[in-house]
């Protein structure tokens, strides 16, 4: 792919137009990309004429102002299949196009990977603490070296994927390199906001696909895949929704229809929509519990309901009574006419 000229995009191969295809890519984002890529090829600045096409790890780090870490040699190994430590650009592409799609979930099965060395599906605690020294320069490594210890591993001495997930929500500094490397990516070449509104995008459509079927055919001749995909989306909707109507509370109807650009600014995150996995149903059977023991102590009763007796009946001389107060009452607020 050498001897490009800088303004003139590649003609993609069969791996890069799937891509294209995948994220709808135009003219005008693959040109943005390419003067992306073209920028940090060392041929290229050296030469100013035309480029190798291809650029080295160290030139890749350089693109998305990151330094070398074990995730993005990982990204290396994942797209550079012939093992040559270039990538030309239709695999900068691909790159980016598995890499900034992948949530949270995906993350953490990639993150898992990497650690696992001999892919056994589980990793050695050891293992763990020395890519510590790899993922972490700062004095966050001995604080957390000494969290790692007191961490449950079931006794094994080892890291299955439930565990590891688990370990990601109590320390969620120990990933945050491969996070950050995913963010910059999607800063660095078409932004963070045109990726979110793409995975956005592929996912409306990949629910909207879903839908069809599920219409179409039975819920139970539906594969795991589809039925926990159409689970997210319901929950996702759920959550939405949830939001819209707290920002209405906060915002007030009138503003909140006034001013639809500032409703992002009073969405928070409730707990119920939470994508997080620590929030299990062992958590929520004692959370639960805690509130059955705390209602047991009050006796059972709500505190802030004061008891009140029955009401004693008026006689007919006390109802005459209070309808003269009344007719008095009202004759003094009401305005003298003066003639």
């Amino acid at each position: 792919m050498g001897g490009v000229l800088s303004n003139q995009v590649p003609v993609p191969d069969e791996r890069m137009q799937q891509m294209i295809t995948k994220l709808k890519l135009t003219a005008k984002d693959l040109t943005v990309l390419y003067g992306k890529f073209a920028r940090y090829d060392k041929e290229y600045l050296e030469s100013a004429v035309e480029s190798s096409g291809t650029i080295d790890r160290t030139e890749f780090y350089a693109s998305i102002d990151e330094k070398h870490s074990p995730f993005g040699d990982a990204i290396f190994a994942l797209i550079d299949e012939d093992n040559s430590g270039v990538l030309d650009f239709s695999e900068y592409v691909e790159a980016l196009g598995k890499f900034c799609l992948l949530n949270k979930e995906d993350m953490l099965k990639f993150c898992f990977n990497v650690f696992d060395d001999d892919k056994n599906g589980t990793i050695e605690g050891q293992e763990l603490t020395n890519l510590l020294e790899i993922l972490h320069e700062d004095e966050q490594t001995s604080n957390m070296k000494h969290a790692l210890k007191t961490f449950d591993f079931n006794g094994d001495g080892k890291i299955d994927f439930g565990e590891f997930k688990q370990l990601h929500s109590q320390f969620p500094s120990l990933l945050y390199p491969a996070f950050r490397i995913q963010q910059n990516m999607k800063i660095f070449t078409l932004g963070e906001k045109w990726w979110e509104r793409k995975i956005e995008e592929l996912a409306s459509e990949h629910y909207e696909k879903l839908a069809q079927q599920a219409a179409a055919g039975n819920v139970e001749d539906m594969s795991d895949e589809a039925q926990r995909a159409r689970k997210e989306e319901m929950e996702r909707t759920a959550k939405q929704k949830r939001q819209e109507q707290a920002a209405r509370m906060r915002m007030g109807c009138l503003y909140y229809t006034c001013c639809p650009c500032r409703r992002k600014l009073y969405v928070i995150e409730d707990d119920e929509s939470s994508d997080s996995d620590s929030d299990s149903d062992e958590e929520r059977a004692r959370r639960k519990q805690k509130a059955a023991a705390t209602n047991v102590k009050k006796g059972g009763k709500k505190q802030n309901i004061v008891p009140v007796g029955p009401r004693k009946p008026l006689s007919q001389e006390e109802r005459l009574e209070r309808a003269r107060k009344r007719r008095l009452r009202d004759m003094q607020d009401r305005p003298t006419r003066k003639d």
